[in-house]
């Protein structure tokens, strides 16, 4: 999909939105709320599947507010401002799981930990949002996560972050191969010093 998109949350919003595809697969979302008066950009919202090398719960999906590194919040730009008061800009990152949309359930995405807002977007503490950010922010993310699955781009930016997470996994079992390997050279050793003294008192 290209240009500009709209989808209307559960609560009724409109956003307007944008969206590219990152470098590994990620699906990079700029977004406007939509009023009477006009569009108004609100900021980016990161969406792709779980990063969690070895996850418990399959299909999990990604939620990070503002663009840049899954790591640390404080590299990330254009945080989006969705929040109230001293606390205008949301901050961090959330797994979600879309089994969560469901009929029997409330139909809005469930968070895990609390939503968090900062006065900027980096170099300023976190703080828990407030309800009404929580709210918003909760209705925002579960139209978000209904677009993201109606996307037909959706299965190939998946894909491209399937390849992405294998290179990850690689990396954590050749480092889990490599533990096991110096424990085996480290008995190996202990063997032939224990070998050496057997063959001593053999000898006596």
């Amino acid at each position: 999909m290209s240009g500009t998109q709209t989808f209307t949350t559960p609560a009724g919003n409109t956003y307007a939105y944008s969206v590219e595809t990152g470098e590994n697969g990620e699906a990079v979302y700029d977004l406007s709320q939509v009023f009477q008066e006009g569009a108004f950009p609100i900021g980016a919202v990161v969406v792709h599947p779980n990063w969690e090398l070895f996850p418990k719960t399959a299909g999990l999906l990604n939620v990070q507010f503002g663009k840049g590194s899954g790591e640390d919040r404080h590299e990330r730009t254009d945080a989006p401002m969705l929040g109230d008061g001293e606390l205008p800009y949301v901050v961090g990152s959330h797994l979600v799981n879309p089994a969560d949309l469901t009929e029997e359930s409330d139909g809005l995405v469930r968070f895990r930990k609390p939503v968090l807002g900062a006065a900027y977007t980096a170099n300023a503490p976190a703080e828990n949002a407030y309800k009404e950010t929580f709210e918003k922010v909760r209705d925002l993310v579960t139209g978000l996560i209904k677009a993201y699955q109606a996307d037909t781009d959706t299965p190939a930016r998946e894909a491209v972050y399937a390849k992405f997470l294998d290179g990850k996994r690689a990396e954590a079992t050749q480092t889990e191969i490599d533990k096991v390997d110096a424990k085996a050279q480290a008995l190996a050793i202990q063997r032939a010093a224990l070998v050496e003294k057997l063959n001593g008192y053999k000898a006596a």
